[in-house]
């Protein structure tokens, strides 16, 4: 009896370890096959220190507050005259040809055509001033009286535009203010309130003022324009774009993705200053310029996260 012991124990323990392996690794699953965490693809930015500026945009019109009436010298007919309105004229650039009555029907006749007379009875007539034509009150062809108005120039060196701000802004629009006039095809001009024109609209609660450019320029009278004032500002402030500076729903509460190493990022709670644009002032914390902060693929991630900077492209 004694011999049939030992392979029965053998066999008693031989069962025992291939249960316990059988418990010990009971998920069947080979840890080397085990997937690692996802790491999400992020792109990394540094603050930047920058001056920046928070600008108010207010309509504005082009108009002309002195113009010249160009008379005609004499009766006759127009032989010559300017092809529209809004045209650009120069001082002493000729603008008319006038005809006389005699002049028509001397080179009407043919032996008349032939002599000095001839050439007498056509006269030319010459912008007074640079600027620009408002009207076009007769045109080649027509028959004019003396003293009938031709056209009138609006001067370009008095050119203005009148801005209308609303009155909780008038704090920023001073006398000699620095502003741009941005026109529709978004060229600016540089310019600056020159002065108050006292006139309030009640119904819209705004205030008149006139913004004259640092140069002359020649603009069509009744264009509309946009006006560009600074209204903030700070030198040297930390910058960032946008898209770094993350927000709750309801807008009162502000952080950034910061990389504490090439693989992780974690919440940093900011404080904001001005906006503009697509840049934001961080005023708290204060960033040093070889911090990493997300500003690609930071959306959604947790207070701690593991994330992947993407290669850089060459």
């Amino acid at each position: 009896m004694k011999k049939l012991s030992y392979p029965l124990a053998f066999s008693g323990l031989l069962a025992g370890l291939v249960l316990f392996y059988a418990c010990g690794n009971s998920s069947g699953v080979d840890p080397e096959t085990v997937p690692p965490v996802p790491k999400t693809q992020v792109d990394t930015i540094s603050i930047a220190l920058t001056d920046i500026r928070m600008e108010e945009r207010f309509p504005a019109t082009v108009f002309y507050p002195e113009s010249n009436r160009l008379a005609a010298p004499i009766t006759g007919y127009i032989l010559r005259s300017p092809h529209e309105i809004g045209e650009t004229v120069s001082a002493g650039q000729l603008l008319y040809t006038l005809e006389t009555k005699e002049h028509r029907a001397i080179n009407a006749d043919e032996e008349l055509k032939k002599t000095d007379l001839a050439g007498m009875g056509i006269l030319n007539v010459k912008a007074p001033a640079s600027g620009v034509l408002l009207t076009l009150e007769q045109r080649q062809g027509d028959f004019v009286s003396e003293g009938s108005t031709l056209c009138t120039i609006a001067r370009s060196d008095k050119i203005g535009f009148r801005l209308s701000v609303p009155y909780e802004f008038n704090r920023y629009v001073a006398n000699g203010t620095g502003c741009m006039v941005e026109l529709p095809d978004g060229t600016q001009i540089p310019a600056r309130i020159a002065e108050n024109l006292s006139t309030a609209v009640i119904t819209s609660q705004t205030q008149t003022y006139l913004v004259k450019p640092m140069k002359p320029v020649a603009l069509p009278e009744g264009l509309n324009v946009m006006i560009v004032i600074p209204t903030e500002g700070a030198k040297r402030a930390a910058v960032l774009p946008r898209a770094a500076v993350l927000a709750n729903e309801t807008m009162d509460e502000f952080w950034v993705m910061q990389l504490i190493n090439d693989s992780t990022a974690v919440k940093i709670p900011v404080t904001l200053g001005l906006t503009t644009g697509e840049s934001v002032q961080i005023q708290t914390p204060a960033f040093s310029p070889g911090d990493r902060i997300l500003f690609e693929g930071n959306y959604g991630l947790g207070d701690t996260a593991l994330v992947k900077i993407k290669p850089r492209k060459e």
